[in-house]
């Protein structure tokens, strides 16, 4: 249970994903020969973070007939 003013916004949940990527780009051939292939390589690493929120903000609505 949450208790929250009229227009105030509250976090009711969330999601996050997180992606590791390895890539490897070479010179074709040259990259393939043994102990030298190695200056014709490069690697890279990235890590990569995603975060889903959800957010609620009530809004309390009157009904203006209904009040009469």
């Amino acid at each position: 249970q949450v208790l929250v003013e009229d227009g105030g916004t509250v976090v009711i949940g969330g999601i996050y994903e997180q992606y590791e990527r390895n890539r490897t780009d070479k010179v074709p051939l040259l990259g393939d020969i043994p102990i030298l292939g190695y200056l014709f390589r490069s690697t890279s690493r990235s890590n990569d973070r995603t975060e889903l929120l959800v957010f609620l903000t009530p809004r309390i609505v009157t009904d203006k007939l209904a009040q009469r």
